[in-house]
């Protein structure tokens, strides 16, 4: 497969930048290595105090030093090559007080340390987050609103399969599903089909595809159980990460071979004729730690077939009956779908393929600490997917069978960190558009270095960040959705400087630029101030701008609808073709935002946050829509090919494409709060705002009604989970969201009013065996979350893990 070669090509170039860099720190390392060659190791515990059992996925930091570490499934954790010398150890975890606690370091040995954590009511001030600063700090310090998925609650819902709905209750979160992998994650309104206003990062690696930027969730090769955290942050952040961190960024972290050890089994059986399998074995030896993974999952989907009763040659009957109202009206009665208010524009000719919708993954990495210093991390994999169905603006699209193979090489040490990565998407069989019946292409590869480096001064005071990053993109959809092949790079420098004047109070300032062969350059300033005027309570004011770039489809999308034959519902005249064209004008989206948040523990039992923001939206790019396209009105005449014939001849059309619509105002705020009700029950709720404006001055009347936010003006989470000492911990969690429009390419329409109750428990039977049980939508309270999209249902799924 040559576009497999090409992926290992280009990491394999790109990582000679690696020994470049080692070169470039040799003489750091010479005036280092007389300190790090007295150097010891620690090994240690994390145990509850009162029922002495292993806590997992702790953080253990030295204090004023850059070495730390997380406890793995068992509350074992190891610090090597760790300089000889007296420490304080911090640790932290959620549903714990925060321990410090000394300890010395003598050179060559090994200290052995035990540290017990004792029961908190409220301690989610003392949770590390890395994604608003590139540097770990409590979260009440963040300069952003973050929520954070770790630990039992990570592990609790691991069983789906499904990483979105590990979010689906946090405040702020828009997720919608259509099929089983078909998730749409956004922050603070203007969601849409195959969103991509959220960047998402699995340790550094863009997950968006080439061509759609957008995220193909069962394109993971890491099981859910392998990850260490989540981090949702809120709000504009191209500032440190560049395009598409629109509306926020998802840091996705997996857990180091080290801290796993061992060999694992994972087996699971749900709802849907569901069922996975997976098998995961890490090691150490020397300086060197591994893992290796390889696991499957498959399951049946909410997905429906929408054919009509016409078929054979008798589908052309509708490209040639385009005037015969008649005829039309019976295609649509003989129509069947889910739900009211789909109409001509979702009819479907091509029959939806059966079987389940699988999934299939290999993946491997290897970590080398050096003895001076500094790791080095290369991994690589691939995943197979099969039969999803996803909602586009030209309707649904299903995957028959892809392959996303990738690799990663990271070095980290000193206070550089490079990343390097390269992943493909190369379809093994044609994809199928359902509505046209035509089959199409996404093989694309994207390789993307990136450079950091960091370092504090004025004792801890002053703390910067720089860094570079460019990228590569390949693309050939061969003729299917664009015409030809493209190759293009993107480059961007950023710089962030944060300084603390007292304990209370610090301010951040930060700056990217980003060039594009796609795009306009882009300048992207961001500034924060923190302050906590008194312990436990913590106020903060934020300003951001960041862009979305536009994607390939937007640009270049060319596609010509075979068997329409119809009356326009938006122009009202009479045609015998849809075609979709892109619009190679497009400039990038742009937002401007405001936020001030506070969070603070109040009472010793209470956790509150509340985060209000107003967002200038300007340029905004719509969705597909009718007489959009710059040059090309709609009806056009345009040449094409006769479908039933072949020969040259030229049809009426109606054109659809994207355009930049003028300005938006949008507003709104979250409130969050978790009460611990005691050692064991914490209760928690949030509600969330939005609302928006359209300058009007800047968008015409018809543009104007094109521009629909996809989100609802409100929504609210609630939920309650017991946290046993005897080894078992569940949760169940609502979720409520009122009607509202829906508005994206071929599919709008209402979204009715509905209300969820999930359910997810886990249970440890001993050192070697533990267990997890998820339901979604445990009432089975049928509905639909995106216009054109399934109509969901119940699914449970339970998971058993046996380690050895």
């Amino acid at each position: 497969m040559p576009e497999v070669s090409v992926t290992l090509l280009r990491i394999l170039l790109l990582g000679m930048s690696v020994s470049v860099l080692a070169l470039a720190q040799q003489s750091v390392l010479d005036s280092l290595r007389q300190r790090q060659a007295n150097s010891g190791t620690i090994k240690g515990f994390v145990r509850h105090a009162d029922s002495e059992e292993g806590v997992p996925f702790a953080n253990i930091l030295l204090k004023g030093t850059t070495w730390g570490a997380s406890s793995n499934e068992n509350g074992e954790f190891t610090l090597v090559k760790v300089p000889a010398g007296n420490y304080r150890m911090v640790v932290s975890t959620v549903g714990h007080q925060i321990t410090e606690q000394s300890v010395e370091v003598t050179a060559d040995q090994t200290v052995s340390v035990n540290i017990y954590l004792l029961n908190e009511d409220v301690q989610l001030n003392e949770i590390l987050v890395y994604g608003a600063s590139f540097r770990k700090e409590r979260i009440t310090e963040a300069p952003a609103a973050i929520s954070v998925v770790e630990g039992k609650g990570l592990q609790r819902s691991a069983s789906s399969g499904q990483l979105p709905k590990l979010l689906e209750g946090q405040p702020g979160v828009d997720l919608v599903q259509s099929g089983l992998y078909d998730f749409n994650l956004n922050t603070r309104g203007f969601n849409s089909s195959l969103n991509r206003r959220v960047l998402i990062l699995l340790d550094g690696r863009d997950l968006g595809t080439a061509f759609l930027s957008s995220t193909e969730w069962n394109g993971m090769s890491t099981p859910l159980e392998d990850l260490g955290r989540v981090e949702m942050v809120r709000g504009p952040g191209s500032a440190l990460y560049g395009a598409n961190a629109y509306n926020g960024v998802l840091n996705i972290t997996s857990i180091p071979p080290k801290q796993m050890l061992g060999t694992k089994v994972t087996a699971g059986i749900g709802e849907l004729s569901m069922y996975r399998t997976d098998i995961r074995h890490a090691g150490e030896f020397d300086h060197f730690s591994y893992r290796i993974n390889a696991g499957g999952t498959s399951g049946k989907t909410f997905s429906r077939k929408r054919t009509t009763s016409i078929t054979g040659d008798r589908k052309l009957d509708i490209y040639r009956a385009a005037t015969d109202g008649n005829f039309q009206n019976q295609i649509n009665n003989n129509q069947h779908f889910e739900y009211d208010g789909l109409g001509v524009l979702n009819n479907e000719v091509a029959e939806l393929r059966g079987g389940p919708v699988n999934q299939f993954y290999l993946a491997g990495r290897v970590d080398h600490e050096y003895e001076t210093g500094g790791a080095v991390i290369v991994e690589g994999g691939i995943t197979q997917v099969e039969n999803e169905v996803i909602v586009t603006g030209i309707g649904r699209v299903q995957v028959q069978r892809a392959r996303r193979p990738f690799a990663r090489m990271t070095y980290n040490g000193y206070g550089f960190n490079l990343n390097i990565w390269s992943q493909s998407r190369i379809n093994m069989a044609p994809e199928v558009s359902l509505s046209t019946g035509l089959d199409l292409v996404q093989d694309a590869n994207i390789s993307q270095g990136e450079m950091q480096f960091h370092r504090s001064f004025l004792d801890e005071r002053l703390f910067l960040v720089g860094g570079i990053s460019h990228r590569l993109i390949s693309i050939d959809t061969k003729n299917t959705l664009m015409l030809g092949t493209r190759e293009d790079n993107t480059s961007g420098f950023f710089g962030q400087a944060e300084f603390r004047f007292t304990p209370e109070l610090k301010v951040v300032g930060a700056a990217r630029i980003d060039r594009s062969t796609l795009h306009e350059n882009f300048f992207s300033p961001k500034a924060a101030v923190v302050y906590s005027p008194i312990a436990n309570h913590t106020v903060r004011a934020t300003y951001n701008k960041a862009f979305q770039a536009p994607n390939y489809s937007e640009l270049y999308l060319h596609v010509d609808h075979p068997y329409r034959g119809f009356t326009t519902n938006f122009l009202g005249t009479a045609t015998t073709g849809l075609v979709y064209r892109g619009n190679p004008d497009l400039r990038v989206e742009k937002i401007e935002g405001y936020e001030v948040g506070y969070n603070g523990v109040i009472d010793g039992t209470l956790f509150l946050t509340v985060d209000a923001y107003y967002n200038n939206l300007k340029d905004f790019v719509s969705d597909l829509g009718a007489g959009f396209h710059p040059t090309i009105l709609s009806p056009s005449i345009l040449p094409r090919k006769s479908y039933r014939t072949g020969a040259d001849t030229s049809f009426s059309h109606a054109v659809w494409s994207y355009k930049n619509v003028g300005k938006v105002e949008e507003y709104g705020y979250d409130v969050s709060v978790n009460y611990y009700l005691s050692d064991e029950i914490i209760l928690d709720a949030n509600y969330s705002y939005f609302q928006f404006e359209i300058d009007k001055k800047s968008v015409s009347i018809a543009d104007a009604s094109q521009i629909q936010p996809n989100s609802p003006r409100w929504k609210s989470n609630a939920g309650i989970t017991y946290q046993s000492k005897n080894n078992y911990d569940v949760a169940l969690k609502i979720k409520y969201v009122p009607s509202y429009y829906w508005s994206a390419g071929v599919y709008q329409g209402q979204i009715l009013a509905y209300a969820m109750v999930n359910l997810s428990a886990g249970y440890v039977v001993n050192e070697n065996l533990n267990m997890n049980f998820n339901i979604a939508n445990l009432l089975d309270r049928r509905h639909y979350e995106i216009f054109g999209g399934s109509v969901l249902g119940r699914r449970s799924t339970l998971s058993a893990t046996y380690s050895f």
